[in-house]
């Protein structure tokens, strides 16, 4: 694409800098990027953060070769960046950029543009309020070259590609509570629909080809000005209630659009439905706008009209990093609009990782393109898991950055659904789930997900579709849905939902207990109606009453992702293949060691995945010599003494039968040792082995294990004689780091001749061990869990 009017040519001088001794890379569309991990990408922008932190300078600008009076954008841009890679404005050379930044008076278009994305996306208190009112006045009002006809372009209609930074910047101070006219948006809107190509893509104006760069920029600023419009509507009946329920929504240019991405997908070259166009030019640009459009509609996959998915950010991210300058950590792209700078291609290539690497908080249930009409989702709410998100983010302790995730049931696997730690469901659709759907969501929830299901107008009866997905769910009635109680910490996890004088939850909740967890909660109320009209903006014709229940049913969503997560959110590339082949499943009765685990209570398996964890664990420090596939058996299965170590845990009472006290008594005698905690430290659990213990000892009683014994020392394997503890999550501990503390071991015991033969946890240790440090309850953090399992194996084997 060639760039020949004046103004076309300033922009590009202004993005001008220099380059460095490593030369340009240059982008090959054959080459197979080899598989990443998350630490792979950490690694990546870690490197990149050092290199761009390297061209600042020491005013706390980053400034262009032979354009020193155009310092605003890149300096802008690189802070931008740099923010979203994981500073803060707390950080000093955040704050240089800033204090620089905050003394310019800009007039050019896309100068405005990128300082109000900075200052917003800083978040510096209430300091930059005034300034960014400022420089949004300017901007609407049209005082600022380049403007046209609201695209907020740079006065050229061949370089189109960057006339979204505009809309973008007033869309990012919007959220800080900025005004904006409800004007800029129409008009900016209707700009971008009329200029819509009948493939669905955009492209340069009047050539009728489409692109990808000038394609994802159209669509992020079609979600964008939708999203602000949508915010403005006062949707409520004549009682003022919120009008929920009323017609379906469907960005059809959008969808129109993300097709086009699909049809055309790739991450190597910029696309395009010109034959004769040059794949490389816009290429970083292209990348940095296909993220925006992949987070901003919730998708994880851009599909062809074939079917074909394309994980974008894997694909991206591999290609990125196949990319990057091992030496100096940057990107250089080639000799097009300027992407052969590197401070400008490692800005875009940044933004693309750490961006698209931004914690996932909740995923929505979708069914899409099924086989009838009848098998597809009707979408009334389209923003309100959005919303749930954005809300979230702005919460103290929480990631400043959160996305959401749109999950097609009938399309998604294990790993779609793992990628969201809590998943948002209409009752109204239980009736979609196949039977294959309904066991891939029963093997989530097994794994350490959290299930929310919200009633709504789309179903008549919320509570009997409740009870219909359970049964599907568990057709044997092994888990019951149950009203929460107050005493539940769903109701203090993050807002108190207590009534401050009665103690009565303020909303109602049912749940069911599957393992470690309250894996499933259900609301009656239909709070995604109420998710869908958050707004940050000030909106005087809404009451107060309404603000209330919708900051209330939002409290409601952070309250069960809390309860869920423990507030603990990384965003995961997938799951890691770390499976056993079946050829070694076969070898592990012939191994060293293999610990039993014994079926004694209605919830013997309640954290299936701990003792492999901790066996694994185990392994990598003693050389493999353990199986990492436990046995589960019966007291009365001869197979028992084959086991020198048994394990049980549960969260439900139990009774052992007289046989089966006398084999299990039998097996410690002759030299077995019981390794046993319960679940989230049960009651329930906690007083039947404690009964089972006078039981099978009726002199003796479980002591607690002094912190300077052997068991918790160097000598049989970790020092433990202090370990990290985490306390119940609530609103006494409004931080992870305020939920840990340092403390002495709880571990209890029963000696015969001198050898503890009963080993015991009051504590939680296998639910964390499973789910890691996101787990509500109290117990030890997953590392010393790990840890302390490991030491009572090891005493176990020496004595």
């Amino acid at each position: 694409m060639q760039n020949r009017s004046p103004t076309a040519r300033f922009f590009r001088s202004v993005l001008f800098c220099w380059t460095v001794a490593a030369g340009i890379i240059v982008f090959s569309p054959t080459l197979q990027a080899e598989h990443i991990t998350r630490a792979d990408v950490l690694s990546s922008i870690e490197k990149a953060k050092h290199f761009l932190l390297k061209q600042q300078q020491p005013d706390g600008t980053w400034q262009l070769a032979g354009h020193p009076e155009q310092t605003v954008v890149l300096t802008s841009f690189t802070l931008h960046t740099l923010l979203h890679a994981g500073m803060t404005a707390n950080d000093a050379e955040i704050q240089n950029g800033l204090l620089w930044l905050r003394k310019q008076d800009p007039d050019k278009t896309h100068e405005i543009s990128l300082m109000l994305e900075t200052l917003a996306a800083a978040r510096d208190g209430e300091r930059d309020i005034p300034l960014m009112k400022r420089l949004t006045q300017k901007l609407e009002a049209g005082k600022s070259s380049g403007t046209n006809d609201g695209a907020w372009s740079f006065g050229a209609d061949d370089v189109p590609n960057y006339a979204h930074f505009a809309a973008l910047g007033l869309y990012e101070v919007a959220q800080q509570g900025v005004p904006v006219q409800t004007e800029t948006w129409q008009r900016a809107r209707t700009h971008w629909l009329g200029r819509q190509n009948r493939d669905g893509g955009w492209g340069s104006q009047g050539t009728g080809f489409s692109r990808g760069g000038i394609t994802a920029a159209g669509i992020a600023y079609l979600v964008t000005t939708e999203n602000l419009l949508r915010s403005q509507r006062i949707d409520v009946n004549a009682d003022g209630s919120p009008r929920c329920c009323g017609n379906a929504f469907e960005d059809e240019a959008v969808a129109a659009g993300c097709r086009w991405l699909g049809n055309h997908f790739t991450v190597t070259h910029n696309p395009s439905t010109d034959a004769n166009s040059d794949g490389s030019i816009g290429y970083l640009y292209y990348l940095y706008c296909l993220e925006r459009v992949g987070r901003l509609t919730g998708r994880r996959y851009f599909t062809s009209q074939s079917g074909k998915r394309f994980d974008w950010y894997r694909e991206g991210a591999q290609y990125l990093i196949a990319h990057q300058n091992p030496i100096t950590g940057a990107w250089v792209g080639a000799p097009a609009l300027l992407e052969d700078c590197p401070v400008l291609a490692t800005d875009y290539a940044l933004h693309f990782l750490s961006r698209g690497l931004t914690p996932v908080l909740a995923g929505k249930l979708q069914w899409n393109g099924g086989p009838d009409a009848a098998n597809h989702s009707v979408d009334y709410t389209p923003q309100d898991v959005w919303n749930l998100s954005r809300y979230t983010s702005r919460l103290k302790d929480w990631p400043r950055q959160l996305s959401w995730q749109a999950v097609d049931m009938n399309r998604a696997d294990a790993a779609d659904l793992n990628l969201c730690p809590v998943l948002i469901l209409d009752v109204a659709d239980v009736r979609r789930f196949t039977p294959d759907q309904t066991a891939l969501l029963k093997t989530y929830l097994q794994d350490g997900g959290c299930l929310f299901a919200l009633g709504g107008c789309q179903s008549a009866s919320p509570d009997v579709a409740m009870q219909q997905l359970i049964s599907k769910l568990y057709p044997a009635g092994e888990v019951k849905l149950r009203k929460l109680e107050r005493t539940h910490p769903v109701y203090r996890s993050e807002f108190r939902l207590l009534d401050l004088k009665t103690g009565d939850p303020l909303v109602e909740l049912w749940g069911a207990e599957t393992g470690c967890r309250t894996s499933i909660l259900f609301s009656p109320d239909d709070l995604s109606c109420l998710w869908d009209q958050w707004t940050t903006l000030t909106l005087p014709d809404r009451s107060s009453e309404l603000d209330a229940r919708i900051t209330r049913a939002l409290h409601v969503g952070v309250n069960v992702v809390a309860l869920a997560t423990g507030r603990v959110l990384i965003k995961e590339l997938g799951p890691e293949n770390s499976a056993e082949t079946a050829s070694t499943a076969e070898q592990v009765e012939h191994r060293l060691l293999n610990i039993a685990k014994i079926r004694a209570s209605a919830e013997w398996d309640a954290a299936p995945h701990a003792l492999r964890k901790l066996l694994r664990a185990m392994n990598k420090v003693s050389g493999g010599q353990f199986a990492t596939n436990p046995s589960n058996v019966l007291l009365s299965d001869p197979r028992l003494f084959k086991h020198p170590l048994l394990y049980l845990h549960g969260r439900s009472g139990f009774v052992l039968s007289p046989e089966d006290q006398r084999v299990l008594k039998t097996h410690l005698l002759q030299g077995g040792v019981l390794f046993a905690d319960a679940c989230c430290g049960a009651d329930d659990f906690d007083a039947s082995f404690r009964r089972l213990t006078e039981q099978l000892f009726p002199t003796q009683k479980l002591e607690r294990i002094p912190a300077d014994h052997e068991l918790f020392s160097t000598k049989t394997g970790y020092d433990l004689r202090q370990v990290h503890f985490r306390k119940p999550l609530d609103l006494q501990t409004r931080s992870t780091k305020e939920r840990v503390q340092l403390t002495e071991p709880v571990v209890e015991g029963i000696k015969v001749d001198d050898r503890y033969v009963i080993l015991y946890s009051p504590h939680d240790l296998s639910c964390v061990i499973e789910h890691g440090d996101k787990i509500a309850c109290e117990g030890y953090t997953q590392a010393d869990a790990i840890r302390l399992g490991l030491n009572i194996v090891w005493y176990s084997l020496l004595h």
